[in-house]
C-alpha cells in the first residue's frame, strides 16, 4: 500500500463490476477511516460509481482495480485493467456530465498491455 502525503493509497480489486455498490461501500469506509472530510469522501464516491459504470457500459467482465490517491488539492480515482474500451461511447455521454460537474479532468489512458486506465481528478473542499 503506497502513501500520499502521510495517507495510505486506497487500493480495492473489484472481481466484477456488478459488485460496483460494493465496491462504493468500501471506498467509503476506506476514505472515511483515513479522515477525509464526508463532502469529499461523498464527490469520489460518486466518480468511483461513474467511472465503474461506464465499466459496466461496455460490458467488462475482467477483474479491475480502483485505487484513490490523496494528494493536497485533489483525488486522484483510478479504475485500472480493464480490457480496451472507448470511453466515446453513447452511453459515458450521460456521465461525462457528472464528470465535467465534480472533476478537475478525467480521461482514459491506454496501456501497453492492452487494457485501459479510467481517471479523474476531484478537487479536494476547503
Amino acid at each position: 500500500m503506497g502513501t500520499t502525503l502521510g495517507m495510505p493509497q486506497v487500493r480495492l480489486r473489484v472481481q466484477s463490476v456488478r459488485q460496483a455498490s460494493g465496491a462504493r461501500r468500501a471506498v467509503r469506509r476506506a476514505l472515511r477511516d483515513r479522515g477525509v472530510s464526508e463532502p469529499d469522501v461523498a464527490n469520489v464516491e460518486l466518480i468511483v460509481a461513474e467511472l465503474l459504470g461506464a465499466a459496466h457500459d461496455a460490458d467488462v467482465r475482467a477483474p479491475i482495480l480502483v485505487t484513490v490517491d490523496s494528494f493536497a488539492r485533489l483525488h486522484n480515482v483510478r479504475v485500472c485493467g480493464i480490457p480496451n474500451i472507448e470511453l466515446s461511447d453513447a452511453p459515458f455521454h450521460l456521465r461525462e456530465r457528472v464528470l465535467q460537474n465534480l472533476t478537475l479532468a478525467f480521461g482514459q489512458r491506454r496501456n501497453a498491455d492492452g487494457t485501459t486506465d479510467l481517471w479523474a481528478e476531484v478537487p479536494r473542499s476547503a
